[in-house]
C-alpha cells in the first residue's frame, strides 16, 4: 500500500479500518495527505474507521507514577476481557505525553507484527522495569494476567509507602540541619564581624573562646558556600549513580551500616524481596526463578548474595533451611518457606512474612523520627546558645571589672 511517487514528501499515517468481512485491521501507510491515504485504504476494498497522521516521537521509559498508573490501566482493561492490543492503544491515547505514549505504542506496533505479548514488552525491554516481560509471560502461562497486573500494582503501592516513610523520617533532620547552617552562617558572616570591631575599640583582652570564634568567623562565608555546593551536590551526586545503576550499591554502603537508619533499611528491603517473591510465587514461576526475580528487582548486593545462596542450595536438592548464615536474610525467613512449601501455603506464608517486615520498617521509621527530633533540638539550642554566650562573655566580663 505504499506510493512511491514523490517519496521525499510523504507522511506516515495510522489507521484502523475494517475489512468487507468485519475483520478489523490496523497499521501504518506512507501517503502524500490524508486524504490519498484514505483513498488508498480505500481501494484496496477498507472502511475506514481512523485515519491520523503519525509523527515520530522518541519514546520515553516508563517509570515511577507513569508506570503503576499504565500498570493499574492495563491490569483493568485485561480484567474486563478487552483485547491487549486494544488496551495499549486506549492507553497510549490517554497519556498527556507524546513520548510515553509513543512507549505503549511501541509494544502495541510489535503486537501488530504478529509478536506475542510478552514478545512485545522484551523487544521494547528498556521502556519498561526489567522483571515486567518476565511477570507478563508468567501470567499468560498461567491464565492470570491480570491477577499478576493487579498483584504487582500492590506491590508498588507498598513501595511507594515505605519510601515516602523513609523520606519523612530523613527529611526532618535535613530541614533542622540546613537551618543550624543558615543561623550559624547569619552569625558567623553578620553579627560577629561587628562585635569583633566593637570589641577592638575597647581595646580589651578577649576571653580564649571569643578570641577563636571570631578567628573562625573569617572562614564562615567560604563555609556557608561550600555547605551549599553539598547540599546541592550530594542529592545530584546520587541521582546521577542512580541513574547509572549503582543506587543500590550507595545504599547498602552508606545506609545499611548506619546504627538507626540501616535497620530500618534492612526491613525495606526485606518487604520488597518477599512480596517480590510473592508476587513471583502467585504468578505461577517456580521458586528458583521467583527468587531469580526478587533477587534481581530489588537490587541489593547483600539480598543479591544471599538469593543466590538460596537458588543454589534448591538446585543441590537440599531444603532451603539448609542454606545457612545469611546476610541480611534473617534465618527464621528460608524455615518458614520450607515448611509452606511442603505445605502448598507459599505465597500466602510470602504475603504474611511482607506485611510483617512492613509493619516493622514503619516502626523502627518511626522510632527514627522520635529519636532524632529531640536529638537534633538540643544540638540547635546548644550550638546557638554557645555561640551567644561566646558573643556576650567579654561584655560580661567588662561590666564585672566596671562594677
Amino acid at each position: 500500500m505504499n506510493d512511491d511517487t514523490g517519496a521525499a514528501a510523504l507522511r506516515d499515517f495510522r489507521y484502523e479500518a475494517q475489512a468487507a468481512d468485519g475483520h478489523p485491521l490496523s497499521g501504518t501507510l506512507r501517503a502524500k495527505d490524508a486524504d490519498d491515504a484514505r483513498a488508498v485504504l480505500e481501494r484496496a476494498e477498507l472502511r475506514v474507521l481512523e485515519l491520523e497522521e503519525r509523527h515520530d516521537v522518541t519514546p520515553r521509559p516508563l517509570r515511577g507514577d507513569d508506570f503503576y498508573a499504565f500498570n493499574q490501566q492495563l491490569a483493568q482493561l485485561t480484567d474486563a476481557g478487552l483485547p491487549v492490543e486494544s488496551g495499549l492503544r486506549l492507553i497510549a491515547e490517554d497519556m498527556r505525553r507524546g513520548r510515553l505514549a509513543a512507549s505503549v505504542r511501541a509494544v502495541a506496533d510489535a503486537l501488530d507484527a504478529g509478536a506475542t505479548l510478552p514478545e512485545a514488552f522484551e523487544a521494547n525491554r528498556q521502556l519498561f522495569p526489567p522483571l515486567y516481560g518476565r511477570l507478563v509471560d508468567a501470567g499468560i502461562r498461567s491464565n492470570r494476567l491480570s491477577g499478576v497486573l493487579l498483584n504487582l500494582s500492590r506491590h508498588m503501592e507498598m513501595t511507594r509507602r515505605l519510601q515516602a516513610a523513609l523520606w519523612r523520617a530523613g527529611a526532618y533532620p535535613l530541614v533542622v540541619l540546613v537551618v543550624l547552617v543558615a543561623v550559624l552562617g547569619f552569625i558567623g558572616v553578620v553579627i560577629m564581624p561587628q562585635f569583633g570591631e566593637m570589641y577592638d575599640d575597647f581595646a580589651m583582652e578577649l576571653p580564649t573562646l571569643t578570641s577563636a570564634a571570631l578567628s573562625l568567623s573569617t572562614f564562615a562565608l567560604p563555609l556557608l558556600i561550600g555547605f551549599g555546593v553539598l547540599l546541592v551536590g550530594v542529592p545530584l551526586t546520587v541521582w546521577v549513580l542512580t541513574r547509572m545503576g549503582l543506587g543500590g550499591a550507595l545504599r547498602d554502603h552508606l545506609l545499611l551500616p548506619l546504627p538507626l537508619v540501616g535497620r530500618a533499611v534492612n526491613r525495606n528491603l526485606m518487604t520488597r524481596w518477599c512480596d517480590l517473591l510473592r508476587l513471583g510465587v502467585s504468578a505461577g514461576l517456580d521458586l528458583p526463578t521467583a527468587l531469580a526475580l526478587a533477587r534481581d528487582a530489588v537490587g541489593s548486593g547483600p539480598v543479591r548474595r544471599d538469593t543466590a545462596r538460596l537458588i543454589d542450595t534448591l538446585e543441590a536438592g537440599k531444603p532451603l533451611n539448609w542454606a545457612g548464615h545469611l546476610e541480611i536474610i534473617p534465618a527464621t525467613v528460608p524455615a518458614s518457606m520450607e515448611l509452606a512449601s511442603q505445605r502448598a501455603d507459599l505465597s500466602a506464608m510470602l504475603g504474611d512474612l511482607a506485611a510483617m517486615f512492613e509493619q516493622q520498617a514503619e516502626m523502627r521509621l518511626n522510632t527514627l523520627q522520635v529519636s532524632l527530633a529531640p536529638f537534633m533540638l538540643i544540638i540547635v539550642g546548644g550550638v546557638v546558645s554557645t555561640a551567644v554566650i561566646v558573643l556576650f562573655l567579654p561584655l560580661v566580663k567588662l561590666m564585672s571589672s566596671l562594677m
